[in-house]
């Protein structure tokens, strides 16, 4: 049953198998290598110390002669083996007969990692015990591994990943030896360990677990996050095209505190309050709910995979003014109010009408949060004060009065 089963998951295993991208850089840089064999993901994992730095998919033994589990460590190597098929009474030399391929790595006295003479078995329970392995992956890993180094051959059904460009994804793999049920607390204690509880639904989980999808199935992304020129450590997460960004290391960054409302799910920073939700034990708010505790400019950039926030000041004359700056139509807007009355400008505000004029000019402006707001493309027009914005220091200086 199961060899018909990895069968029908053989055809398609190569286009499936999502692995990390690797240069050959870093293979070279490989230092304290250790091996991680997963059965029933068929793949081998070679780590650089803690590093993941490469996957590579296998075959493994059938169920009525199963790869032995444990841990090991390499015993012996050898270029051009020759086989001995048990009980026969001849010798195989090297070559395309040969079912060891080129490259034997040995961990038992009967048990190896090797390479194969039918490439099309790989991703699939059809060895004696042993590992097999494309002949140019093999060749690969014998120049990286050597005497003593450490092979844990494992049995994990569940795989959570995180690749080099932030994705995060789930796998389920078939129980090939028949040793394991999945449960959903098996899921989600994986899913803790790596911060992401919580952001997979119950019901896309018990999805996975029904379909058993035999693959790394892509459910969220990882992306940086920088606050005021500081990178933090922790990292947002993207899901279902809404972004959730942890708002204690912000507020750390800000030098504020925060107050979790948890009755009402909303978060209070100073006077300000938006929405916030717990995935894990996390608070993250929304880039939207981000606006309202800090005024400033948020710059998301798809090449970096990042969101940048930063506190923007309005100077005048060299002078601070404010940094609550806003965002409207990605143009950069400040209190209109407050700039009339720092460049002494005669202003009237109508609460009624929600119409602002200076010097008997209606000003074009933006109600945000019940304050308007003026873009700084419309403030020459206004009040004919000079405006650059000084993009490395993230600031917006006025020049009044302008003589040009």
């Amino acid at each position: 049953m199961y060899i018909f089963r990895l069968i029908a998951f053989a055809a398609v295993l190569m286009v499936l198998l999502v692995a990390p991208n690797v240069h050959a850089q870093q293979l070279q840089d490989v230092v304290s290598p250790n091996i991680t064999i997963n059965l029933p993901s068929r793949t081998l994992e070679l780590y650089s110390g803690n590093e993941l730095v490469k996957e590579y998919p296998i075959a493994i033994g059938k169920p009525s002669t199963p790869t032995p589990m444990g841990n090991y460590s390499i015993i012996n190597k050898e270029v051009n083996p020759v086989w001995m098929p048990p009980r026969k009474g001849y010798v195989v030399p090297s070559g395309p007969d040969n079912p060891l391929g080129y490259r034997w790595i040995g961990f038992l006295p009967l048990y190896g990692i090797h390479g194969t003479n039918a490439p099309w078995a790989i991703g699939m329970a059809v060895s004696n015990g042993c590992v097999r392995m494309n002949e140019e992956d093999v060749e690969e890993l014998y120049e990286l591994v050597d005497y003593g180094t450490k092979v844990a051959i494992i049995y994990e059904r569940v795989k959570v990943r995180i690749n080099d460009k932030g994705d995060v994804s789930l796998g389920i793999y078939p129980d090939i030896y028949g040793y394991r049920q999945v449960s959903l607390s098996e899921i989600y204690s994986k899913l803790a360990k790596t911060g992401l509880a919580g952001f997979a639904s119950e019901q896309f989980l018990l999805n996975q677990i029904r379909t058993e999808p035999d693959k790394q199935v892509v459910f969220a992304r990882l992306f940086k996050i920088k606050v005021d020129s500081i990178d933090l450590n922790e990292r947002g997460v993207r899901i279902d095209d809404v972004m959730y960004v942890p708002i204690w290391p912000v507020a750390a960054v800000k030098k504020s505190n925060v107050i979790w409302d948890e009755r009402n799910q909303i978060v209070r920073i100073e006077k300000n309050s938006a929405p916030g939700v717990i995935k894990g034990d996390v608070i993250y708010v929304t880039p939207e709910s981000l606006a309202k505790l800090y005024a400033g400019q948020q710059q998301w950039s798809d090449e970096e995979n990042c969101l940048e926030i930063n506190q923007i000041n309005l100077l005048v004359n060299g002078k601070v003014i404010t940094n609550d700056v806003k965002t409207v139509d990605n143009i950069l807007a400040v209190p209109v109010i407050q700039l009339a009355n720092v460049l002494g400008h005669k202003s009237k505000w109508d609460d009624a009408k929600q119409n602002f004029t200076v010097q008997g000019q209606i000003v074009p402006i933006h109600m945000i949060d019940d304050q308007p707001y003026i873009k700084i493309t419309k403030i020459y027009d206004i009040f004919k004060a000079y405006v650059f914005w000084n993009e490395k220091q993230h600031t917006i200086e006025l020049t009044y009065p302008f003589k040009g």
